[in-house]
């Protein structure tokens, strides 16, 4: 293990080496020098660099100079990484985002620092802002090795009342125990208010600091820590202050969910700005609430309605077809996985206006019905019964849809999906069930309906992510924040319907055994299942054909498994064997 320190130009060279002798010096290991210049090293200049206590200099320059450093991180995976980050320098300017990608890219501990000319000595402190967390714990260590007694842990907290002081206080405690550290041996400072640039900058005016060393927080941290107005008030030239921000190395999972996402990025084709641009146009004013969209979701109703009603499969698909609900659906989705408010708020009125007038018009449709003295049919009775196989469709769906939506040259595949994943049609029977008391039946369909809502708008917003669609990150907040509570609803929604799956199952072989046991001997039992039109269809294998008592006898044990009485249609498969 060793101390590597990156020296991205000559310019920064003598700042960056004395720096990684000091910080080699105190972890008592030794360092390297990595020289990964943007242009081809001089060999005198590399053997210049050479000196007390530095093991080696590699020569990583080139082009493809972050590539070097990465594999080298990766190959020798050092105990801490040093890269610079001077903001103003030719060298920096040279280099805009090789010391972030550095950052970001190298699995072991990094250190980005800003190192001012006149370096934090031992009679000077180090100030650590801590919240917490590995990153934080890092920069307590290596601050407690820079400078044995004069490690500060920092933290600004808001003044909830006479206490917040105080816990405070034995929060940093808790913070410089978990890093391992004693808590006699390190200072701790609270600042109460909401300011972090102010509450800092009064906390250093009065002490001689030389470091700020910042435990990372997330992926913004290096910009916002180096370059945001924090650094710019605590610097002041070439002799201010030293900035550092620290991460520890990424953890095997970490590294495997990168690993899995660099897959994803090669393998699965990416929408390039063009497509991105048609794809928000065409999505952006296809889930807008307009006449067309509720003449559409009065037509698909109606057609829904009259199909339950004559209970036509045929006619049912044709609603679903004509429905306009799955593109603001698409939408939703998109608008999470970009934080786009705007459009998530008109493509979810557009949802919620639809459902508003599909489920008035299939009341009326119901009251209709009742008044015609039309019974239930198995249209109705299938959408009143949703299991786990149905959010599994639905799913699949969301993401299909998404698919072609994305990719015009698929848009001929859309049909397929809208039939696959229904929408208007359990709306449909939440109404007319209603208007002719079935409530459980209504219940089970809306229960269907808000499966297919949530399983549709998350396959939708996987398959964009999938994509290459982001957001801004702060803007993005609320929309990752219900991704995840959509995530969760659609857990606890799987669980009731899985086990209606299990219970379908299980009354299925209860229901084979019952038959089996009543049939003469030598006659098998093939198949068993409820037809459409209501009763059962009863497929066996025998020699000879079957009596009707045979016939009561299986439909006896129908009723008592299934605990209702319909029409048995008992089919003999005649079988004879022939023996020689």
């Amino acid at each position: 293990m060793s101390v590597c320190v990156i020296i991205r130009c000559v310019e920064e060279s003598s700042a960056m080496k004395a720096f990684g002798l000091r910080v080699a010096g105190a972890l008592q290991e030794p360092l390297e020098l990595w020289v990964a210049d943007s242009g081809k090293v001089e060999e005198e200049w590399l053997k210049g660099l050479e000196g007390v206590a530095v093991d080696a200099v590699r020569d990583l320059s080139g082009v493809s100079r972050k590539r070097k450093v990465l594999d080298a991180a990766k190959q020798e995976w050092p105990s801490l990484l040093i890269v610079g980050k001077q903001a103003g320098t030719k060298c920096e300017d040279q280099s805009a985002r090789f010391s972030s990608d550095v950052f970001e890219g190298a699995a072991c501990q990094v250190l980005a620092v800003r190192v001012s000319a006149e370096l934090a000595n031992s009679g000077q402190r180090i100030l650590v802002p801590c919240a917490g967390g590995p990153h934080s714990h890092r920069a307590l260590k290596l601050a407690k090795a820079l400078s044995d007694d004069g490690t500060v842990a920092f933290q600004m907290r808001p003044e909830a009342d006479e206490l917040s002081e105080e816990l405070g206080h034995k929060h940093l405690e808790t913070v410089i125990k978990r890093a391992g550290l004693s808590p006699e041996n390190v200072l701790t400072r609270v600042s109460l208010g909401d300011d972090l640039g102010a509450a800092l900058s009064q906390e250093m005016s009065g002490e001689p600091y030389g470091m700020l060393l910042v435990g990372a927080s997330d992926r913004g941290t290096l910009r916002r820590k180096l370059f945001g107005t924090l650094p710019e008030r605590l610097l002041s030239g070439d002799q201010g202050l030293t900035v550092g921000v620290i991460r520890a190395e990424r953890s095997k999972g970490h590294r495997f969910r990168e690993m899995v996402g660099r897959l994803i990025h090669v393998n699965i084709p990416q929408l390039n700005r063009n497509e991105r641009l048609a794809l928000f146009d065409e999505v952006e004013s296809k889930s807008r609430w307009n006449f067309d969209f509720a003449a559409l979701m009065v037509l698909a109703t109606a057609i829904a309605g009259m199909g339950l009603l004559v209970n036509s499969g045929a006619v049912v698909i044709g609603a679903m077809l004509v429905a306009p609900l799955m593109m603001p659906l698409i939408g939703t989705g998109l608008s999470l996985v970009q934080g786009n408010w705007p459009l998530g708020r008109q493509a979810m009125g557009a949802v919620g206006r639809g459902f508003c007038f599909a489920f008035a018009l299939s009341v009326a449709m119901g009251f209709l019905a009742r008044a015609l003295d039309l019974g239930m049919t198995e249209q109705l009775r299938m959408r009143g019964e949703p299991n786990s196989l149905d959010l599994g469709i639905a799913f699949v769906s969301g993401i299909a849809a998404s698919y072609c939506i994305a990719r015009p040259k698929l848009s001929g595949a859309l049909a397929g999906v809208a039939i696959a994943a229904a929408l208007v049609p359990p709306i449909a029977t939440v109404g007319i069930a209603l208007a002719m008391g079935r409530t459980g039946i209504a219940l089970g369909a809306a229960l269907l309906f808000g499966t297919n809502i949530v399983a549709i708008v998350l396959g939708a917003g996987l398959n964009f992510m999938l994509a290459g669609i982001s957001g801004n990150h702060k803007a993005g907040a609320w929309g990752r924040r219900s991704l995840i509570v959509l995530v969760l609803v659609c857990l606890g929604l799987a669980v009731p319907l899985t086990s209606v799956l299990l219970s379908r199952l299980s009354t299925s072989e209860q229901l084979e055994d019952a038959i089996q046991r009543d049939l003469p001997e030598g006659v098998t039992l093939v198949s068993a299942h409820e037809m459409r039109g209501g009763g059962f269809e009863v497929t066996v294998e025998s020699s000879s054909p079957l009596d009707k008592m045979t016939l009561e006898k299986v439909s006896a044990a129908i009723k008592a498994v299934e605990g209702k009485s319909g029409p048995v249609k008992l089919r003999t498969q005649l079988v004879q064997e022939l023996t020689e």
